[in-house]
């Protein structure tokens, strides 16, 4: 059953209001968006994954190459060069050790024999997208080099793992695409080879026609089709069982954003991201919404052995495949703590890499009409499902809190980094108005940088009133939590005062009281410096 195209608009205008919503009330997104898609399904069927939803296979692939590109084109190299070696031994090895340890103990407890190894693998990529979410909605920042470890493990490990299902697990249920064990390992190393030189070739050549035209829209424009260019070049090798499309959309992204240290002229970074974020959300609102959508709730609940299944599954990967990998890994580097492995290892969230690889599997699978196999596809889809609801839900909404249990949070003062941001973006402006003033800037030129750093000293204006908003706001719950507190102690003292209660009793409430009316006023004196 074909997805008529009035379905997306409303799809996707309901999903930025729940996405909004939930991040106002520093919700990870991911989890609302899926659940929306459940209710969608339940009302208005949409079919399932392994088929009857034409072209979600589609929609996956270019989800994957927007969603790479854009983590890609945000990538700090920076401060990725302080952890290089740990994100690439992560992106490879840790999701070859991944995909291998899941899909063996998914086999041990089930009967799925070797589609146990392609959920496995579908199932090892952390989701930068789910990631980020989770980080900003607990409002935390984590150390400077773990951070570089999760951003640059995320953006990374999603193409690894493309090229991983589709060269290697995929021939294992695939007759068709059946080869020899070497022919396997070289069409891997050539997917990640040509990828990389794909990514390079792509970022050249746009960034050439981007430097030359300069114009807000062609800009625009030429940077949300890079990810699908980047992508569909690199699928051109798929007859030849080489698949290096993903790592093509990653490595274009980099390459943009780092065009000065690749012999090119500097890119306009604002721009493309700005439009890569819009391209890039608007993608992962349709594959989650599309994923509680197809999923057979009826199924689900008629069917207790497979969410049993689905429920292990998400234990083996989230505490025992992904925690593996990364000790095992990460053994080499004595600067990382116990603590910083832990975090890691839980903060590897699931998200929409894992839900776009399981539409393009069985999407695959099926076009070959494998005998039986729909059975399997629904089983594939249902586990999927489970085992993303659970991260989200278990890791998501955990990882901020784990992170300052841990003491892994860096202090930051957002309210500072905001008012330091708007006084040298007013500079910049006064600076502007005196190149005009001094007839060094025509008026065309001048008008359009004016409206231009306006609109950002407006922006942040209202993100520092929103910010010294909520602080109040807090400061005025620990005041009417002191005062309540300092009532409740008063009414002990009368009580004392007047031989009711016990002197020892008495003692052990006031003690108790005056514990928490000082932690309030710590609180409180934390929040009026930031004021």
């Amino acid at each position: 059953m074909a997805v008529d195209l009035y379905v997306i608009a409303p799809v996707l205008i309901g999903g930025v209001v729940i996405a909004k919503f939930a991040e106002r009330y520093r919700f990870p997104y991911p989890i609302p968006l899926i659940l929306a898609g459940v209710i969608i399904g339940q009302v208005m069927p949409l079919g399932s994954v392994y088929g009857e939803v034409v072209g979600l296979d589609v929609v996956a692939q270019l989800t994957l190459a927007a969603v790479l590109f854009y983590a890609g084109l945000t990538m700090n190299i920076r401060e990725l060069r302080f952890s290089l070696t740990n994100v690439m031994l992560l992106a490879t090895l840790g999701v070859v050790i991944t995909s291998i340890v899941a899909g063996i103990t998914i086999g041990l407890f089930s009967a799925m024999g070797l589609m146990a190894f392609v959920i496995g693998a579908i199932l090892s990529p952390t989701d930068p997208a789910a990631l980020f979410s989770v980080l900003e909605s607990g409002g935390v920042r984590v150390k400077r080099r773990l951070f570089s470890i999760l951003e640059g493990e995320a953006v990374f490990n999603d193409a690894t793992s493309v090229v991983l299902v589709i060269t290697v697990f995929m021939p294992l249920v695939i007759p068709a695409l059946s080869v020899a064990w070497y022919v396997i390992i070289e069409e891997f190393l050539l997917s990640m080879i040509i990828g990389v030189v794909t990514g390079f070739a792509i970022a050249h050549v746009i960034g050439r026609i981007i430097i030359r035209t300069a114009e807000d829209t062609t800009i625009s424009i030429l940077t949300a089709t890079t990810p699908i260019l980047a992508y569909g070049l690199g699928e051109i090798f798929a007859q030849l069982g080489i698949h290096p499309g993903a790592l093509a959309s990653v490595f274009a992204g980099i390459f943009m954003a780092n065009a000065r240290r690749m012999g090119m002229e500097p890119l306009p970074q604002k721009s493309m991201r700005g439009a890569m974020k819009n391209v890039s959300f608007a993608f992962e609102i349709v594959v989650f919404i599309l994923l509680g959508a197809t999923v057979d709730l009826q199924y689900l609940m008629n069917s207790p052995a497979i969410v049993a299944l689905g429920l292990m599954t998400s234990v083996l990967v989230i505490l025992v495949a992904r925690p593996v990998a990364v000790f095992l890994v990460t053994a080499h580097d004595r600067s990382m703590s116990w603590r910083d492995r832990f975090f890691v290892s839980w903060a590897g969230v699931k998200g929409v890499a894992s839900a776009a690889l399981a539409a393009i599997v069985v999407a695959a699978i099926t076009s070959y009409e494998i005998t039986g196999f729909e059975q399997s596809g629904r089983d594939l889809n249902a586990i999927v499902f489970l085992v993303l609801m659970t991260s989200l839900l278990l890791q998501g909404l955990t990882t901020p809190h784990l992170a300052t249990r841990l003491g892994l949070v860096e202090s930051h003062d957002f309210a500072q980094e905001i008012m330091a941001r708007r006084d040298a973006t007013r500079k910049a402006l006064l600076h502007l108005v005196d190149l005009y003033t001094e007839g060094k800037v025509d008026s065309s030129l001048y008008s359009r940088l004016k409206a231009e750093l306006e609109e950002e000293i407006f922006r942040l204006e209202d993100e520092l009133r929103q910010l010294v908003s909520e602080k109040r706001a807090r400061l005025r719950e620990l005041e009417v939590r002191e005062s309540v507190l300092r009532a409740k102690l008063d009414h002990f003292k009368r009580l004392y005062e007047d031989g009711k209660i016990e002197d020892s009793i008495f003692q052990d409430q006031v003690r108790e009281i005056e514990a928490e009316i000082e932690e309030l006023e710590n609180r409180r004196r934390a929040l009026q410096q930031g004021l």
